[in-house]
């Protein structure tokens, strides 16, 4: 009866851990600021884990962004101010070690090659479109965007890819044979 039990116990612990991370990114989805992020791909395919894209930015860059701190470390939290213009593309103002205190901010953390990484630098894709999808980005002439939900945390979720104005359907993205 006690195995029952602990089993039970076992269950309900992973359901609610499941459920937090799921909450969590609801949360950031339905009250953040959506914005675009100028972006480019690197990746299309990864043979375990199936096709996404790794996504750089151009606010990963610490030289790219205007008075940001030096001697940052690896690891170290970083706070890049973000401004959005007319067509609600992001440009970064500041990056700080504590979060400002007014204005849209995103929260990241200096990795190994002092860029700033965000959490959402992979994107999953339906299979065998990566490719397909990496090919629109390329040809695209600079008009390659992330759409992310930013919440007042400075948290962000990808919510879709843009490219030349249009969020791309990754449902009929034709797959390469």
């Amino acid at each position: 009866m006690k195995q029952k039990h602990v089993f039970i116990a076992i269950g309900i612990f992973w359901l609610v851990v499941i459920g937090g991370f799921i909450g969590y990114k609801e949360y950031t989805i339905r009250t953040g600021t959506e914005v675009l992020l100028k972006m480019a791909p690197v990746d299309p395919r990864d043979l375990f884990r199936g096709d996404y894209m790794i996504l750089n930015y151009d606010i990963s860059r610490l030289d790219s962004i205007p008075s940001a701190p030096t001697g940052l470390k690896q690891h170290d939290k970083v706070f890049v101010a973000l401004t959005a213009g007319a067509d609600a593309v992001v440009t970064a103002t500041g990056a700080f070690t504590t979060p400002p205190q007014t204005g849209l901010y995103i929260a990241g953390e200096i990795d190994e090659w002092s860029r700033v990484t965000y959490g959402i630098e992979s994107y999953f894709i339906p299979e065998n479109t990566g490719y397909d999808l990496g090919n629109k980005i390329r040809n695209s002439q600079g008009t390659a965007f992330v759409k992310v939900s930013i919440d007042k945390s400075g948290r962000s979720v990808v919510r879709a890819i843009v490219v030349g104005g249009q969020e791309i359907d990754l449902k009929n993205l034709r797959p390469v044979k």
